[in-house]
């Protein structure tokens, strides 16, 4: 019973502190660097891709091979210079390859659209689509090498040179992991065509149509797509990952497994680029099973998502609505009733209040871990709606919605800070057009920190306070906190006094079998001096 009880006792306690114990986020310097399996890689904010996130980079000036992972310029350039609506006619050069190279299956004679080869190349990584791309391009693979340089000076990649469209081994074609990211942070976001880009290297699945046969393409990122189960491996290792974009893969005998993955979360896309994940002749040979290369295989895949992780936790910031409002976020909005009694104090205009609590706590991505609060891109998008008199004081008379890097935080209701008679004379009134135009006399207005108005968001897709699917404002699921703590603690008191009167109770009967055993020793001594 003693030994329940104190277990009981201890369990409440652990559940009545479980509250009020924090988990801190992951910091740079508790992050483990040598669980990356690669020699090769740089994990970067693509807004700032020449420089590592929290230093997390290891050889990133390093020449290395890059493999596959070469096709991310040759599509890129394709995208900028040619039309996809073109039709490209494969040559014999084009499908001059041996076993062990990745074909997207073309044959000569054939002829594909432009976007088709895209695809083929960049998903099962066809160097046969890449031949016929350049030629198309350019005439020949030499001149669109030279294309390739060019654009790499041009975007700042100092440390490469390109010799092949496709990365098949050639010792004077090598770049660093570093200038892989800045190739890729273009590609995604500052390319002029980094639409088309991301649709493309995104993509699952894609069926090549425009030629004489039918091509199904399938993606080789392992992030994107799971390897399908077959006799010889029918439990592939799932590396799927929700946040996942692309990019590309790649893999040769000199540069090893490579991958330049990219993910985007609130708003921020990062880059981690690994090359050189191959082991040595010692630890690596043919005679593996399935399963032992599928295990080797996917590191790459695991390393990229453990970098993604990290950063995105690391990332995550707890800010108080006191906090931001004290750091310039604006609560009180301004709306002019245009049926306003003509003696209104304020001529008519109504400031109208965010219904916020400043005690309320936001989930902010801050993509910079040194920003301050009042760095923070916070911009405010209120939107009124039939806004006419009378209006008595506290009447919800719109919505404002809050972002932060353009990714929707908070929505609340605005509040008639005041009452508003109604003019003598009558008018129809009518609703207002939640967007400003000359026929609008409701201003729309946008306010911000640190940052350039945006369009008005619809609050519809915006997370409404208290109703929060990604960590802003207060969840439903935790307004059940303050009971269950007070659940566990009149239980805490309860255990506490229940187990202070065990102890009183085995006391007195320690006491009592003492006294017991006493009068059993007198009578015994008693009978043994009369015996004598």
């Amino acid at each position: 019973m003693k030994r329940t009880l104190s277990l009981l006792f201890a369990a409440l306690l652990l559940i009545a502190l479980f509250p009020f114990v924090r988990v801190e986020t992951a910091r740079a310097d508790s992050f483990n660097v040598d669980s990356i399996y690669e020699p090769y890689y740089i994990l970067v904010n693509a807004d700032t891709p020449a420089v590592s996130y929290r230093g997390i980079e290891k050889e990133a000036d390093k020449r290395v091979f890059p493999a596959s992972t070469t096709k991310i310029l040759t599509c890129i350039i394709a995208l900028e210079k040619g039309n996809l609506d073109d039709m490209v006619n494969v040559s014999a050069k084009a499908v001059d390859f041996g076993r062990g190279n990745s074909l997207m299956g073309l044959e000569e004679g054939d002829a594909y659209s432009l976007r088709d080869l895209l695809y083929g190349m960049m998903l099962p990584s066809g160097n046969d689509a890449a031949i016929a791309i350049a030629e198309h391009i350019a005439g020949s693979t030499d001149a669109y090498a030279e294309l390739m340089n060019q654009k790499a000076s041009e975007i700042g990649m100092t440390n490469s040179h390109f010799v092949t469209v496709h990365g098949k081994q050639n010792d004077n074609h090598y770049t660093t992991v570093r200038d892989m990211a800045v190739l890729t942070a273009y590609a995604l976001n500052k390319s002029p065509k980094c639409a088309e880009f991301r649709e493309i290297v995104g993509a699952k699945e894609y069926v090549a149509e425009s030629g004489p046969r039918a091509i199904t393409l399938v993606n080789s990122n392992r992030m994107l797509v799971d390897t399908p189960a077959s006799e010889d491996l029918p439990n592939p290792i799932s590396c799927l990952y929700p946040d996942a974009i692309g990019v590309k893969t790649g893999d040769t005998n000199a540069a090893g497994k490579c991958l330049i993955a990219a993910a985007e979360r609130n708003g921020v896309t990062l880059i981690a680029v690994l090359f050189g994940g191959t082991l040595g002749d010692s630890e690596y040979n043919d005679g593996w099973k399935p399963a032992q290369k599928d295990r080797y295989n996917v590191k790459r895949f695991n390393d990229a998502a453990a970098l993604f992780d990290y950063a995105y936790s690391d990332m995550n910031r707890s800010v108080s609505v006191g906090e931001l409002v004290e750091n310039g976020m604006p609560v009180s909005f301004d709306v002019t009733i245009s049926n306003a009694a003509a003696d209104d104090s304020q001529g008519g205009v109504l400031k109208a209040k965010a219904d916020l609590s400043t005690e309320t706590m936001l989930s902010i991505m801050q993509p910079d871990p040194n920003a301050k609060i009042s760095d923070l891109r916070i911009e405010a998008n209120p939107l009124f709606t039939n806004v006419y008199a009378p209006i008595g004081e506290g009447t919800v008379v719109g919505s404002v919605t809050y972002t932060c890097n353009g990714k929707p935080l908070v929505t609340a209701n605005l509040l008639a800070e005041r009452s508003v008679k109604e003019g003598t004379a009558q008018t129809q009134i009518l609703p207002v057009d939640p967007e400003p135009s000359s026929d609008n006399p409701i201003p729309q207005q946008s306010s911000l920190i640190g940052g350039a108005n945006v369009p008005t968001l619809n609050p519809d897709e915006a997370v409404v306070i208290g109703d929060s699917a990604d960590g802003c404002g207060v969840p439903k699921n935790m307004r059940w906190l303050p009971v269950v703590l007070a659940v566990a603690f009149v239980l805490l008191v309860a255990i506490v006094i229940m187990y202070i009167l065990y102890l009183r109770a085995q006391a007195k009967r320690r006491r009592a079998a003492a006294r017991r055993r006493a009068k059993q020793r007198s009578r015994a001594q008693q009978n043994s001096d009369y015996r004598e």
